[in-house]
């Protein structure tokens, strides 16, 4: 039995003293979990509702007793997709999917006559170009702020209204942005926005009468608030 004892007892103490450098060595070979890097693009899709503020000065012609234009809001899809220069500075363009929106006289004493208060349609869109500043460091919620410049552009015109060969003149525009991104996943989450708009540009048309048309004119001035939600993918 001693011989036994005595291969036990060596055993154990072998066993012993290299536990430790084993131990050692797995933890050396263990390396800490590197951070996720950060994203180099994402995208916004979503729903969008347009709320414009409108107020129309005529500059030609008049608008024949016309106190002023309302747009009513619209819905539509928001598009935006964004390229970090920086970890937090991200390129952005974004542009709505162009609703067609209805221009309405209001305060129009000879809405009777005409048998409508609607002037005419457009379905234009502002594209736009924006710099974008993201608070990345606070986790899961992660805010932005945004400034930049949009296109107004103008996909076609219908005179359904009072005003023959009515059009919309396409035009630059100064916009605001704010919002934030709910990440779910590294890679998938829900966002938040708003944009104001700063915009203004002029509307035209032809009002029939019995000596003939008359061209009108007048600058209108939009400056649409906007709010969207929806999903946002970042890689």
């Amino acid at each position: 039995m001693m011989p036994v004892m005595r291969f036990c007892a060596a055993a154990l103490i072998a066993t012993i003293a290299v536990t430790p450098v084993a131990a050692t060595d797995l933890v050396t070979s263990v390396e800490p979990p590197s951070p996720s890097a950060p994203p180099i693009f994402y995208v916004h899709a979503g729903a969008l509702g347009a709320f414009p503020q409108v107020n129309a000065q005529p500059t030609g012609g008049g608008l024949f007793g016309v106190a002023n234009v309302a747009i009513r809001p619209s819905y539509t899809l928001d598009l935006e997709a964004g390229y970090f220069v920086m970890p937090n500075i991200a390129i952005a363009v974004a542009t709505p999917v162009p609703p067609l929106e209805h221009f309405k006289a209001t305060g129009f004493p000879m809405a009777g006559v005409f048998g409508a208060n609607l002037l005419g349609s457009t379905r234009a869109g502002l594209a736009m170009l924006l710099l974008q500043y993201h608070f990345t460091q606070l986790g899961a919620v992660q805010p932005y702020a945004g400034i930049g410049g949009g296109y107004l552009v103008d996909l076609g015109n219908i005179s359904d209204g009072i005003l023959m060969n009515f059009s919309l003149d396409q035009n630059f525009a100064l916009v605001l942005q704010a919002g934030a991104d709910l990440m779910l996943t590294p890679n998938w989450g829900v966002y938040v926005d708003g944009k104001k708009e700063f915009l203004s540009t002029d509307a035209q048309g032809f009002v029939p009468t019995a000596a003939g048309p008359v061209r009108v004119r007048a600058h209108v001035t939009l400056d649409p608030w906007r709010a969207s939600a929806g999903i946002t993918f970042k890689y």
